[in-house]
């Protein structure tokens, strides 16, 4: 991604409560930038039209700069408020506000933001006060018109928030249509074509290793039993995943025979929780295609899923060359299957789940390349 579309995705995600933010820090920073400038701006082009000196020497020297210290005492306060509300509360009130659908959403976000502004304000022009020496604060919080104008902004913002997040939800709603019809086309396409794939290796085999074949559509019916009946449903478990992902993998096994090696080790209290389907194949089959399979001494595949606190972690790791290999040593690919598990893990859970790719071992020869998926933990 660009930078941005990363500050893009970063300023989107303010508007969601998460204890794990993805986003990078100069993205966050920029974000809370952006606020501080807009509020400087509001307040002191406003004072200026106000006293009729926007633009003279007294605005440059004494609004502007007053202004910004106020609205750094404002975009301090939200960071502060937001921040500390989402790491204090449990994790379960978070999803629970998150998923609400109606008008306790804006009410919760536009009711605290209102009192971040508040206490930020009365915060900036106390320091404002003390560093040009002035006496405001008294003055404007005994002022009863000004706490009038105030409530008719509070109810603008409410309302204004309401609406917003009333089309973010038509849009999310939509998104996650258009997502799932997609991973059913991903389907429709990717079934026959492993099932023709697989049924002519059987049918070279028959003649000279007839065996062979016969293991070969053993562990065929084994995967077509794990896969065909829940890839057609909206909801999997891990157990089922990891279970389809195991005989695909002792099927490749038989094609690629002593090249490819697998381990796929799970935490035994996470193999009922919840997790979207086909999610963990397309990962395994980038990692065969990609990594092992132009090796000629093949290689090790790794499936691991722990706990790392509130999410559920799944790594597929391979021992490849890795993702800045050069490419005589790597395949090509068109990335339409991670951007489909991209794709359904932001519609799904929005920034508190994503998948990342890495190098397993940097200083390793060859270094070998690690898909992570993190998500919420969620029981089936």
């Amino acid at each position: 991604m660009s930078r941005l579309a990363v500050f893009r995705q970063a300023l989107r995600n303010q508007g969601r409560l998460t204890k794990h933010r993805t986003d990078p820090a100069w993205a966050r920073v920029a974000v809370y930038l952006l606020w501080l400038t807009g509020f400087t701006l509001v307040f002191a082009v406003s004072e200026g039209l106000k006293h009729k000196r926007l633009g003279q020497l007294l605005w440059w020297t004494l609004d502007l700069p007053s202004h910004l210290v106020l609205a750094a005492c404002i975009t301090s306060s939200f960071f502060i408020a937001f921040r500390s509300f989402e790491l204090a509360v449990p994790a379960r009130w978070i999803d629970a506000i998150m998923a609400w659908r109606d008008w306790r959403t804006g009410l919760f976000f536009s009711s605290f933001s209102i009192a971040c502004s508040v206490v930020g304000m009365l915060v900036g022009m106390r320091a404002v006060d003390l560093i040009w020496n002035q006496d405001n604060l008294p003055q404007v919080t005994s002022n009863g018109t000004f706490w009038g104008s105030f409530l008719v902004v509070a109810i603008c913002i409410t309302t204004l928030t309401g609406f917003l997040y009333r089309a973010r939800w038509r849009r999310e709603a939509l998104q996650a249509r258009a997502t799932e019809a997609q991973l059913k086309l991903l389907q429709a396409q990717i079934e026959p074509h492993f099932l023709f794939n697989t049924l002519a290796n059987v049918q070279s085999l028959i003649d000279h290793d007839p065996a062979t074949a016969k293991l070969m559509l053993e562990r065929f019916t084994d995967y077509l039993r794990a896969s065909l009946q829940q890839l057609r449903h909206e909801a999997s478990t891990l157990a089922q995943e990891l279970s389809m992902a195991e005989a695909y993998l002792s099927l490749m096994q038989i094609r690629m025979q002593s090249r490819l090696r697998y381990r796929v080790d799970c935490d035994p209290s996470l193999p009922e929780l919840a997790l979207p389907p086909l999610l963990i194949q397309p990962l395994i089959e980038n990692a065969i295609h990609h990594g092992l399979e132009p090796r000629i001494e093949g290689g090790e595949l790794v499936v691991r899923a722990w706990r790392d606190g509130a999410d559920l972690v799944i790594d597929v790791e391979d021992d490849g060359p890795g993702l800045a290999a050069p490419p005589r040593l790597r395949r090509k690919g068109n990335g339409v299957a991670l951007a489909n598990i991209r794709e359904r893990l932001q519609t799904r859970w929005g920034p508190r789940a994503s998948l990342q790719l890495e190098a397993r071992t940097p200083d390793a020869e060859p270094p070998g390349t690690r898909a992570r998926l993190r998500m919420p933990l969620q029981t089936a």
